[in-house]
């Protein structure tokens, strides 16, 4: 069965059949299906957070690319005006060379100018080839440390929801020696008072005896208490408890539910 996302609702869900619940082991299997369903909403995060990230690589490679078309369309521009212009001077060359020697000047400097800009013209688009494979390498270095981040990620939210269940585990042993400890203090508590109303009441009888075995009011209440209430008294203790070790645990993950809300908030309404 998959596991889905907690929500607030869900959240305050759980919280209302804590409080009422009378079984230390449903409360227990409430918290670890707490923390499951917790990971789920990190592990969405985890995926806005990458979606957001590789829409953002995305974007600046795109506008980059947007640029140097735009530098490219410049370029060629230039090369057809100088195109024009070698097609002129050959034209004006086809026809003979000029007896006006102002004329022949005018021609051998236009000719210098054309070479000139043609090799300032191929340095800027050899320049600007640079800057595109510039690019496409920067952008695809991006992504590949996108995607190792990603890898990254995902092991240490595997550890940190293997170390939540863990210390629900633990939580659960201590519940279970603390119980059977303060369990044996009411069971023999409980008589202890009995016994020593029935001494006030005179209901011992006349024995001196300080023994509290030895008192008969005590022996049938621990005997009755044992018989018909300890499994009951321990459950109530049991659930006590639990429902105290684990008021940590719902703060805890009512703290990084809201964390989590948040971040995706904001995720989404800069991507809108």
């Amino acid at each position: 069965m998959s596991v889905s996302s907690l929500s607030s609702q869900n959240f305050s869900q759980y919280q209302e059949a804590l409080s009422t619940s009378t079984s230390a082991k449903k409360i227990f299997t409430s918290i670890i299906d707490l923390h499951q369903r917790l990971a789920i909403n990190e592990q969405e995060l985890e995926a806005l957070q990458f979606d957001s990230l590789s829409t953002e690589i995305q974007a600046q490679y795109d506008l980059q690319k947007e640029s140097f078309r735009s530098e490219h369309q410049v370029l060629k521009g230039v090369r057809k005006a100088i195109d024009e212009r070698i097609l002129i001077v050959e034209q004006k060359l086809y026809l003979g060379l000029p007896d006006d020697l102002a004329e022949m000047d005018r021609l051998i400097a236009e000719q210098e100018a054309i070479v000139a800009d043609q090799e300032e013209l191929n340095e800027n688009e050899l320049a600007l080839l640079e800057k595109m494979s510039q690019s496409d390498i920067s952008y695809g270095k991006k992504l590949a440390a996108l995607d190792q981040s990603k890898s990254n990620r995902e092991l240490p939210l595997k550890s940190k929801l293997d170390r939540q269940l863990s210390q629900v585990a633990l939580a659960q042993k201590q519940n279970t020696f603390r119980t059977n400890i303060l369990s044996i203090v009411v069971i023999l508590l409980i008589p202890i008072i009995l016994d020593y109303i029935a001494y006030l009441l005179g209901l011992n009888g006349k024995t001196d005896t300080r023994l509290i075995f030895s008192h008969y009011v005590f022996l049938i209440a621990f005997i009755v208490i044992e018989f018909f209430f300890a499994e009951k008294i321990k459950n109530i203790v049991s659930t006590f408890l639990a429902k105290k070790q684990c008021k940590s645990f719902l703060s805890e993950i009512s703290a990084s539910l809201d964390n989590i809300e948040k971040a995706k908030r904001k995720l989404n309404v800069n991507r809108h």
